[in-house]
């Protein structure tokens, strides 16, 4: 038994060892250069089937600028206001400070819903779910 210890704890002492001097570099690392690496580009003709020039108009020059959007005039329309108080509850105001927490009320007519269940028909007897 002794032996087995002494073996394990060597074999764990290498490994631990070892993982301390990995993350030391054995030799230093070269700055990259990114001018360095060569990039061939391949200059290869795509062939659609047919020819793109016959569906242009004549003299169809792609750096021309063919419509000024300077020339378009914006029609810039005032924002409508709506009055939405008639929504609101009477008294109501937006920036008042909740004075505690039971001031908050979130109130939905979807929240409240009854069910025609009882579980207690499909629970063993003496059913406590709060018992450990």
């Amino acid at each position: 038994m002794n032996k087995k210890s002494f073996i394990l704890s060597m074999a764990a002492g290498i490994a631990l060892i070892n993982g301390a001097f990995a993350s030391t570099p054995s030799k230093e690392v070269e700055a990259f250069d990114i001018n360095t690496v060569e990039y061939i580009e391949d200059d290869e003709q795509i062939d659609l089937g047919f020819d793109v020039a016959d569906y242009l108009p004549e003299g169809f020059n792609p750096y021309k600028m063919y419509v000024d959007l300077n020339a378009v005039e914006y029609i810039e329309e005032e924002p409508v206001i709506e009055d939405f108080s008639q929504y609101l509850p009477k008294g109501f105001d937006a920036y008042a400070y909740p004075t505690d927490v039971q001031s908050i009320n979130y109130i939905d007519e979807n929240d409240s819903f009854s069910i025609d269940f009882d579980t207690k028909k499909h629970l063993p007897e003496g059913f406590n779910a709060y018992i450990k």
